[in-house]
């Protein structure tokens, strides 16, 4: 545990700065990200074995990118694109560690290394948001009770792109899409919960 650890920790470090310095910028940076997100995505998609499979997600995955696009580029967008982005990282780790840290029941029909503790960690962990939401102002809801009420169901949101995922390389006798990055696998590994989470923010302020 200590080995992936570390190496998930240094992965973050080095490709999370990265990452949020392209969502800062707008334009050609920006774009490119977009552009490379899709590269890496087609190269993790073409190697999977049911072809099924593989339009399913190259469909869900261009959904995302036009809905990630779409998000960045609103009045508030960079605001709500962060924290997506940080309700999804708190959820995951939360998962992580207390899957790893408590352990317990573990749902194998979906993949071997899910636990119910590890769920109940990533809602308790993206909670913090609540930080995030009232220092940014963000006026989603104005009661304490309802941003709690929204933050569970992003994190179910997340939980359920993770899970989806999950049961997709499941189907494909597959443990990561790719070793592309070290510590979590692929790039459809590491974005999973975001992909479903940025889809509905967007189709809600769409709707809105």
């Amino acid at each position: 545990m200590k080995n992936n650890f570390l190496k998930r920790t240094l992965s973050i470090i080095f490709l999370g700065p990265i990452f949020i310095f392209c969502i800062l910028n707008e334009g050609f940076v920006f774009n490119f990200l977009l552009f490379s997100l899709f590269a890496f995505s087609i190269y993790e998609i073409s190697k999977l074995k049911i072809i099924f499979i593989k339009i399913l997600l190259f469909f869900i995955f261009l959904i995302f990118l036009y809905s990630f696009y779409n998000l960045r580029y609103l009045s508030e967008g960079l605001k709500i694109v962060f924290l997506i982005i940080f309700i999804t990282w708190l959820s995951d780790t939360g998962g992580y560690l207390f899957g790893k840290l408590v352990g317990g029941k573990k749902i194998n029909f979906i993949s071997p290394n899910k636990t119910l503790s590890g769920y109940f960690g990533s809602i308790i962990l993206a909670q913090l948001n609540l930080i995030y939401i009232y220092y940014f102002e963000i006026n989603i809801f104005k009661t304490l009770y309802m941003n709690i009420l929204f933050l569970f169901c992003c994190t179910l949101i997340v939980i359920s792109g993770d899970l989806f995922f999950s049961y997709l390389k499941r189907l494909n006798k597959i443990k990561d899409y790719s070793n592309l990055i070290p510590g979590h696998g692929g790039l459809l590994d590491r974005l999973d919960g975001l992909i479903f989470l940025v889809i509905i923010f967007n189709t809600i302020y769409l709707i809105i």
